[in-house]
């Protein structure tokens, strides 16, 4: 595995990368690495008890959550959200992509559970090129930190769907409206319920929605990646945009199904290990086989594929490339199906996701690999995360 950390060597060299830190577990033999700085002005190392903002690496955690109370009869997949959150009954679509919010039509059927696992409900993120996100951006949707994830839930109910439940794929923020849902059957706070049925059992007790001020001076720094000008800054030196795009490290009450969570590398990497076999380091079972494999297997109809994020940032010039390209869905993951030049050396059936600042992860349950890579930039290059994906099948082929 030496070629990985060559290779981020040559990406901190070319000012693309401060640093990374990276676990890798085939068949139980560990490779646990750190590279670079936490900083760009001190040049503090990067050490493995860091803690990263894990951004969307929270939604598969939560997803998990979700299906782990389904075995247990708290809620059904089919079940519509209206069920267990009222103010969602009669939602209207927008007519059209371009619609504005009061050029609206009733929906045909109200999304499911299954659905909102599947980001194919009809809700839509702050980011998204449409009016419905400009209207999710107006009300500071996710942006506020004084809210509850109740009140930020109900705020999005008045708001049309994006489009029919069921019919087009777009990544959102239905599992935030998921997580209320497990609010709700189970009459506790989703950090409770985290706590119970995963953080507990796999012993990760550095993942929480909050870090303790002891632990704060490892949280590593926010960056963003300009490409035009090949500049990486530090976005401590930005207030507007640290507040923007860093959540609140000392708010009990933030606590988000889509993201929110801190974490560390050594803790992460439990949870993507168990999702080779759903079972924690004493074989006890966190959810039946079945169920396991539901989640890590494609679930979308083929008229919804090829899926992609895109955004008001996104250019689709020649140098364009689709991240999501070759994948499918699962309940939670993407679900590669075939290779493609991003990920021509990955194993079908490997799954995962990643988080807005670069943080990734990956499990091929074939050859029981788990990998976790932790990154915290905006815009990261995407070589950066390329080569660690092709660099570790190469290394276990």
């Amino acid at each position: 595995m030496d070629n990985i950390k060559l290779d981020f060597q040559k990406h901190i060299d070319a000012g693309r990368c401060n640093g990374a830190e990276w676990i890798i577990n085939h068949k139980n033999n560990i490779y646990h690495e750190v590279i670079g700085f936490n900083d760009l002005v001190k040049k503090n190392k990067l050490n493995k008890n860091s803690f990263y903002r894990i951004w969307s690496m929270t939604k598969p955690i939560v997803g998990f959550a979700a299906m782990q109370l389904i075995e247990k009869n708290f809620l059904s997949l089919d079940d519509t959200i209206d069920k267990y959150l009222p103010n969602f009954k009669n939602l209207k679509k927008l007519k059209s992509l371009t619609s504005k919010l009061d050029d609206t039509i009733k929906i045909d059927r109200t999304p499911t559970v299954r659905q909102l696992l599947q980001h194919t409900a009809g809700f839509t993120y702050n980011s998204s090129n449409n009016f419905l996100a400009e209207a999710y951006e107006e009300k500071k949707l996710f942006h506020s930190s004084s809210r509850s994830l109740e009140e930020e839930i109900d705020n999005i109910s008045g708001l049309p769907l994006l489009y029919e439940p069921g019919l087009e794929w777009h990544y959102s923020i239905s599992i935030d409206i998921l997580a209320r849902i497990l609010e709700v059957v189970t009459k506790d706070k989703l950090l409770n319920i985290l706590k119970e049925n995963i953080f507990y059992p796999l012993e990760m007790d550095e993942t929480n929605f909050f870090i303790s001020e002891d632990k704060n001076k490892n949280l590593v720094e926010t960056f963003e990646y300009n490409s035009v000008k090949s500049k990486l800054t530090d976005l401590t030196l930005d207030t507007r945009k640290l507040i923007l795009y860093g959540y609140p490290t000392n708010n009990e009450n933030y606590c988000r199904g889509g993201h929110g969570l801190f974490s560390t590398a050594a803790d992460y990497i439990k949870f993507a290990t168990m999702l080779i076999n759903g079972k924690d380091k004493n074989a006890k079972p966190l959810v039946n086989m079945e169920t396991l494999q539901s989640m890590r297997r494609n679930s979308l109809d083929r008229n919804l594929l090829p899926i992609e994020i895109t955004s008001t940032n996104t250019i689709k010039d020649e140098n364009y490339e689709n991240d999501l390209d070759g994948y499918g869905w699962g309940l939670g993951f993407r679900v590669l199906m075939n290779n493609t030049p991003q990920n021509k050396f990955g194993v079908m059936g490997e799954f995962g996701w990643s988080g807005y600042a670069a943080t990734y992860f990956l499990v091929d349950p074939i050859n029981e690999l788990s990998a976790v890579l932790m990154m915290q930039i905006l815009d990261a290059e995407k070589n950066i995360k390329k080569d660690f994906y092709n660099n570790i099948f190469k290394n276990i082929k």
